[in-house]
């Protein structure tokens, strides 16, 4: 072979190697030792931006329901999912509300005259998404509901009417969603002696 055609040969075989070695990065997703950082795929695993949460939003239902045993009349208004609170509450009740929200129900209601008896907010409880069990009204965010000017509810006497929001607190989840009232009124016995059945009522909030 000739000088030059073994030159010509070398310098092929030279442009072979840095092509081959070009085709393989040496970035973190193949360091051989196994000590570079996760690969373009991983990366995009661990740095992906979670979903954000649901914004606080006012639903109107204007939903009506008779308790017939009783004779109440009830109006689901409106529901918030998020009450702003003052800085003085979102500290109190920090441990209880555990980075969720305190909601708030708007009713409007006539109790009836078949008992001398109130419409009860413990007869009023929430159900949300992501809860194990409902949860009652509370009376602790009324300043908050006056605030954000909402009237709050007051249990109407027989004959009485009754128009505010009930607060209750749906701890660990932040603008709670799928959200159902659950109305539930116990057995009683009327004045005659006979006994009233229980009521339940399901109303869906957001």
């Amino acid at each position: 072979m000739s000088k030059n055609k073994i030159i010509a040969v070398g310098i092929a075989a030279l442009a072979g190697f840095a092509l081959v070695s070009g085709c393989s990065p040496a970035g973190p997703g193949n360091n051989s030792s196994g000590t570079g950082g996760p690969s373009e795929t991983q990366t995009g695993l661990v740095g992906a931006t979670p979903m954000p949460a649901e914004t606080p939003s006012l639903t109107d239902r204007n939903l009506s329901f008779q308790d017939a045993g009783l004779g109440h009349s009830i109006k689901v208004v409106s529901f918030l999912n998020d009450l702003p609170l003052s800085d003085e509450d979102a500290a109190a009740f920090a441990g209880s509300i555990q980075g969720g929200s305190v909601v708030a129900l708007h009713v409007s209601a006539t109790a009836g005259i078949v008992l001398p008896t109130y419409i009860y907010d413990k007869d009023f409880q929430i159900q949300c998404a992501g809860m194990t069990a409902p949860t009652p009204p509370n009376k602790y965010f009324d300043a908050d509901l006056t605030a954000a000017e909402y009237t709050p509810w007051v249990n109407p006497n027989r004959a009485e009417n009754a128009d505010g929001w009930m607060t209750f607190t749906v701890a660990g989840i932040k603008n709670p969603t799928n959200c159902f009232l659950i109305y539930t009124r116990d057995a009683t016995t009327g004045t005659d002696g006979k006994a009233i059945d229980a009521f339940e009522k399901d109303v869906e909030l957001n």
